[in-house]
């Protein structure tokens, strides 16, 4: 017996409400994001007419205004997320772009043979690459692979001690680095975990193809890459919410409200807001982003578009299957270390994805932090 689609999406919205760090006992925000707006229909009228009759109020009728400003603040956040997050320019310009010569290389990574000599004149078009392999190279403990010990100074060189196999893993890796969102306060923990389950799936979807048919890099990039849209989603939604918050806040001084200046000034993004929004957008953005990166071997962006799409593992491709396994696994881990999933859940939840003892296994034994590339 497997879990209904709606049970499953529940235990993934769980994973993702954890990662944001949401509070159970908080309600949460009472919106639609695909409609672009909340059933309430709040205007800023009525929040000011409340603080009135609220400015004597106790301590939990203020909380309950303080609820209500954050839900209206949110209305026309929701707004605004949805006119940024559907126009694909604005979404690109908010990630680092690694450029048109990093892409050409992701794709030319996918081949059967690859060899340094192909590699050396794509990256040595990428400065910011440059730069990052030979600081690498360069590390006191790789010194030594030189006779002398000294600097590597030419590109060539670091590829040749660096290895196709260690590249394969490190290009993404160093690529996806520079996505992070510079910060995600308040939600301070947001920006490492994001990361680290980005690099657990990608590691756990290698695993998992260099025991099937799949090519290992190309299982690698989807799992790695997959979490783009989420970068997006963080950093659009915390820019909006400073940015709405503003201007409400230049309102409600020049109208004099110090009951409303004085709550807004407190609020602060909404986890349960910011998780929901993630559930919403996030994969298809990762489809769209990869999309525009016009790559012709990788099959990246077609894989990221079925698991947007919401085949189901059924209906996906063999690549695409084993991302769903490795999602699964590593959030299923996740919720299991938190206490947040039954023995029965979890049961069903692998079976969905039809992740064997024999699979299970292998990623027990897997280091899903570290790259373990050896230079």
């Amino acid at each position: 017996m497997t879990l209904p689609a709606p049970a499953a999406e529940n235990l993934t919205q769980r994973f993702f409400d954890l990662l944001v760090g949401v509070n159970p006992d908080n309600k949460r925000l009472g919106y639609q994001i695909r409609a672009g707006h909340a059933d309430s229909g709040r205007t800023l009228l009525e929040v000011e007419a409340r603080a009135q009759q609220l400015r004597l109020a106790g301590a939990q009728a203020k909380a309950q205004f303080a609820e209500f400003a954050q839900a209206h603040l949110h209305d026309e956040v929701a707004d605004e997320l949805l006119r940024r997050l559907h126009n694909i320019d604005q979404v690109t310009a908010s990630l680092f772009d690694p450029g048109r010569s990093f892409y050409q290389i992701l794709d030319v990574l996918s081949a059967k043979v690859v060899t340094v000599n192909k590699l050396d004149p794509l990256i040595s078009a990428v400065p910011w690459l440059v730069e990052d392999l030979l600081r690498l190279v360069n590390q006191p403990q790789y010194r030594n692979r030189t006779a002398s010990g000294a600097m590597v100074k030419d590109i060539k060189t670091a590829l040749r001690y660096l290895g196709v196999e260690s590249l394969q893993l490190i290009l993404p890796v160093y690529a996806l680095r520079r996505m992070l969102p510079h910060s995600t306060d308040p939600f301070t923990a947001l920006k490492g975990q994001l990361w680290d389950y980005s690099l657990a799936v990608a590691i756990a979807a290698k695993q998992l193809a260099e025991h099937s048919a799949e090519h290992p890099y190309n299982a690698f990039c989807v799992g790695l890459f997959h979490t783009l849209g989420h970068m997006v989603v963080c950093r659009n939604y915390l820019r909006t919410y400073q940015q709405v918050r503003q201007q409400q806040l230049l309102q409600a001084r020049e109208s004099r409200n110090t009951q409303l200046t004085d709550v807004l000034d407190g609020l602060t993004p909404d986890a349960s807001f910011l998780a929901s929004s993630l559930s919403e957008f996030a994969a298809e953005l990762s489809a769209d982003i990869t999309s525009r990166w016009q790559l012709q071997s990788l099959p990246l962006c077609q894989t990221l578009d079925q698991l947007a799409e919401g085949v189901g593992f059924a209906g996906s491709s063999p690549l695409a299957r084993l991302v769903q396994q490795a999602q699964t696994y590593v959030q299923w881990q996740e919720l299991k270390k938190r206490q947040q999933v039954t023995e029965a859940q979890a049961q069903s939840w692998l079976a969905q994805v039809q992740l064997s003892h024999d699979s299970i296994e292998l990623l027990h034994k897997t280091n899903l932090k570290r790259l373990g590339v050896d230079i």
